[in-house]
């Protein structure tokens, strides 16, 4: 990525403290901070503060410290919101419904009625299907 697509990033910006955000958590390779725009009380996001577009150009260092990231602040929001629950959702690329490309995990506390509904509708795969696409994950 060049450094003026870095300089543009929404992201590196909040991460270096150029951009003002409520931040919740940060180390020394992550910050956390709430979603300007939730899907529900308590929204975080969880970003690297490296530059990563996606889950495709993160180190799986910089990755495994994200999602230590996540695990304790998702720890941290069941201790002090009490949610009944709690969505994780990380997407890549413009078709898999990312926005912003600087690699985050969205951190979602849930409550019984609160009206968010699944991205998809489930349907059973036939076995024949599912042996076609594991052939091709699995083969070398």
């Amino acid at each position: 990525m060049s450094n003026e697509a870095l300089d543009d990033c929404l992201f590196c910006g909040i991460a270096g403290g150029a951009l003002p955000a409520h931040v919740i958590a940060s180390d020394d390779r992550t910050v956390a901070f709430l979603d300007i725009n939730p899907a529900s009380s308590g929204h975080i996001l969880v970003i690297p503060r490296e530059h990563a577009d996606d889950i495709f150009s993160i180190s799986a260092d910089s990755a495994t410290a994200v999602m230590a990231a996540v695990h304790r602040v998702a720890a941290l929001v069941n201790q002090r919101l009490s949610p009944d629950g709690l969505t994780l959702v990380q997407t890549n690329r413009a078709a898999g419904w990312q926005d912003v490309f600087h690699l985050h995990v969205h951190i979602v506390p849930r409550w019984n009625g609160d009206g968010l509904r699944r991205p998809w509708t489930p349907h059973v795969a036939t076995p024949e299907a599912l042996a076609a696409v594991a052939s091709r994950l699995q083969a070398g």
